[in-house]
């Protein structure tokens, strides 16, 4: 799924007013889910891991319809993490002492291991935390759920086996089985081999997540029941019924 610089603006723009709505109505009552770590406030948030092929995307875009919260996946953390001006305007959207507290989070999640040349992994940090502070948000992929404090989001893994993921990547991306097999073993090497190094951690590992849902005989309506019902057992999270 491509997006474009307006997709982009667009949503970062409601983010922010989302964010800042969200703060006006915390005068009258506490967020659920909601509380400090440190200087920082956050939550409530939806952090989804996923194989490829296990259904992850499709599961936190009607999560996130269903809660009114923003989808933000792997891409769109990256467009923003790209466009300076985009990232700017997130994080300026914090007051000046929160912003200083994301930039310490960052040094300190960082320290000692050092930051890639471009900047990548501290920028990457920024916006997680950023997202994170404001709240209300699903984030899909980029290891935020090593980032971000778990106490105030529920973090789910996605998975499903191998055959089932090949058959499902061949028949939504009109490849043969044998290519859907190569893109799903790359694709699992790769999300590994990057978890690893960003982050020091193995995905696979069943205490970084509080649910882990296997896929195979579930659909995206019914696992996306079990996510909101952690949500809902977790942080107290209630659903509008019009949603």
């Amino acid at each position: 799924m491509k997006h474009s610089k307006v997709d982009i603006e667009d949503l970062v723009k409601k983010q922010i007013a989302l964010f800042r709505a969200n703060e006006i109505e915390a005068e009258r009552i506490q967020r659920a889910g909601r509380g400090n770590e440190g200087k920082l406030a956050f939550g409530p948030y939806l952090l989804i891991s996923r194989e490829k092929g296990a259904g992850g995307s499709a599961v936190g875009q009607l999560a996130a319809k269903r809660l009114g919260w923003h989808l933000f996946n792997n891409e769109i953390v990256d467009a923003i993490a790209q466009k300076a001006h985009v990232r700017r305007e997130l994080v300026e959207s914090l007051d000046e002492h929160d912003r200083e507290t994301v930039r310490d989070a960052v040094h300190r999640l960082l320290h000692p291991q050092p930051v890639d040349t471009d900047g990548y992994r501290a920028t990457l940090h920024e916006i997680l935390l950023t997202l994170g502070h404001q709240g209300n948000v699903v984030i899909v992929g980029r290891g935020a759920e090593y980032v971000l404090p778990s106490r105030f989001g529920l973090r789910v893994r996605m998975v499903a086996p191998v055959e089932v993921r090949v058959t499902r990547v061949a028949s939504g991306g009109n490849l043969s089985l044998d290519a859907a097999r190569a893109e799903v073993e790359r694709s699992d090497r790769e999300r590994a081999k990057l978890t690893q190094r960003y982050f020091g951690k193995d995905p696979r590992e069943p205490w970084n997540h509080d649910v882990t849902i296997n896929t195979a005989e579930l659909s995206t309506e019914a696992a996306t029941e079990i996510v909101l019902t952690g949500l809902q057992r977790k942080l107290g999270i209630q659903l509008d019924g019009s949603k």
